[in-house]
């Protein structure tokens, strides 16, 4: 069986997930592919037609759904990092979509939430979201579409369970808040053949 392989217009072998043999057959890489592809429609309608990016549309619809919550929050619903959080933040404040509010009792806390402007500006965008997410779908049964559901819950579950296992825990100096790859490089280069 093929599918099409997006990124060279050619047929390309449907990916055996079971028994990987490149990175073509990993479910990390083909999602990555995938949200590449799918979101860059969706990119391409909140810059072109509504001057926002993408990352700013999932803060503007993420708190059209949840209503006001704390920036730390925010970044973790979104698995944006909290410096990036904060600049995309003040960019819609200063178009108008989001407020910030101050927490009763702590200067340094606040809650931002949708401005009347971010409200309509999400009533006008998500309808047109969801006719990109049926028509990438529309190939899929109904069922199929289910199926796939469960199949995103529980990878995502499992992907979760993994994030907190001692097992994918960065040992030393080699997490990202130590300087990651560049750390652990120079203090253990590869071996030469």
């Amino acid at each position: 069986m093929v599918s099409l392989d997006t990124s060279l217009g050619v047929q390309a072998p449907i990916p055996q997930f079971e028994n990987p043999r490149s990175i073509f057959d990993l479910v990390n890489f083909r999602v990555s592919e995938f949200i590449g592809v799918s979101g860059s429609l969706v990119t391409r309608l909140c810059e072109s037609e509504y001057g926002i990016t993408r990352e700013e549309w999932q803060f503007v619809a993420m708190l059209a759904e949840l209503n006001a919550m704390s920036p730390s929050d925010l970044a973790a619903r979104t698995t944006v990092d909290r410096s990036q959080t904060s600049k995309t933040l003040r960019t819609l404040m200063g178009k108008g979509l989001v407020d910030r509010l101050p927490v009763p009792g702590d200067g340094r806390k606040a809650r931002v939430l949708l401005t009347e402007a971010g409200r309509h500006l999400y009533s006008l965008i998500f309808p047109r979201v969801v006719q990109v997410h049926q028509e990438v779908l529309s190939d899929l049964s109904v069922q199929d579409q289910q199926a796939l559901a469960r199949y995103l819950n529980a990878m995502q579950a499992r992907a979760w369970a993994l994030t907190q296992s001692k097992a994918y825990k960065p040992q030393g100096a080699g997490g990202r808040r130590q300087g990651g790859s560049r750390v652990h490089w120079k203090k253990t280069p590869l071996p030469l053949p």
